[in-house]
């Protein structure tokens, strides 16, 4: 009998509630391990209400150091468990049992000897459930953390591992980029659905209304991004216009909070030239 992969879920938690907790006691419940990092910038005591089945690991120092040094961090601990397959998990994403056990089910059954990441559909800020569409996989450039399988042997052969020049935004995209740039695919799994909140929604946007902090990473990780990896200094100038204006625009006609949101451009262009990058200055 073929031997079955060894599946880790790593979530990233901030200040969890009850429904959180819930959650990482249903995965516990799927996955044969369960790593969490908690960014929470304060000692909490609500990780004593796991379940008993011991396959949960929490690790908390009472910081917030971001997601590129959580998903790091799961890596390495995944790693060292000879798991063969990461979930990087967020809280607020709902993944259905059904569905990460579709996901496991592929994995098991198909050749992924040249897939860094196999993800599910994503739908966002909707209360209404989808239907997994179809048991095929479709190509694509990036794939968002959240619910995102990494295959651990991939990243290990290339030694790939985040870039912790991000806390949060770009975190994601940057290191699918990473993983084609070294010759591996990028897939989506269109026999599963995650279910994930992005930004508050407003009147005009179901998604993205972001904080004003937000933004800042948004503005801030573009120039570092396409520094990263565009081909030459006209392309990353242009770039860095068209993307900055269009998510003014986006403020402007979309978003609340618009002059500080907006000022967060010129705060993140300073500190990008000053290389404050990380946690920067919030």
């Amino acid at each position: 009998m073929e031997k079955l992969n060894k599946f880790i879920c790593g979530i990233v938690t901030f200040f969890p509630d009850e429904k959180v907790i819930a959650k990482v006691n249903k995965y516990s419940d799927i996955f044969d391990e369960v790593l969490i990092f908690d960014n929470t910038p304060q000692k909490i005591s609500i990780f004593e209400k796991f379940n008993q089945h011991g396959n949960v690991r929490v690790f908390a120092n009472g910081k917030n150091e971001g997601l590129s040094i959580a998903y790091n961090y799961f890596i390495k601990s995944a790693e060292k468990m000879n798991g063969d397959f990461l979930c990087t998990m967020d809280q607020d994403s709902e993944f259905p049992r059904g569905n990460i056990k579709s996901m496991m089910d592929y994995i098991n059954t198909h050749n992924l000897n040249n897939i860094a990441i196999v993800g599910p559909k994503v739908v966002y800020n909707t209360k209404s459930k989808v239907d997994p569409q179809s048991n095929v996989i479709i190509d694509r450039k990036y794939l968002i953390s959240s619910g995102s399988f990494l295959n651990l042997f991939l990243l290990r052969k290339k030694q790939l591992t985040f870039d912790p020049h991000y806390f949060i935004d770009r975190v994601d995209v940057d290191f699918c980029q990473t993983c084609i740039k070294n010759g591996y695919r990028i897939v989506e799994y269109l026999g599963a659905v995650l279910y994930q909140t992005l930004g508050i929604p407003t009147k005009y946007v179901v998604k993205g209304n972001h904080s004003y902090k937000r933004h800042y990473y948004m503005f801030r990780n573009r120039f570092y991004y396409n520094k990263k990896f565009s081909n030459n200094t006209v392309q990353k100038v242009s770039l860095n216009i068209i993307q900055s204006l269009k998510q003014c625009l986006r403020i402007i006609f979309l978003e609340d909070q618009r002059v500080k949101k907006i000022n967060q451009l010129f705060l993140a262009v300073y500190d990008y030239r000053h290389n404050i990058m990380g946690p920067g200055r919030y």
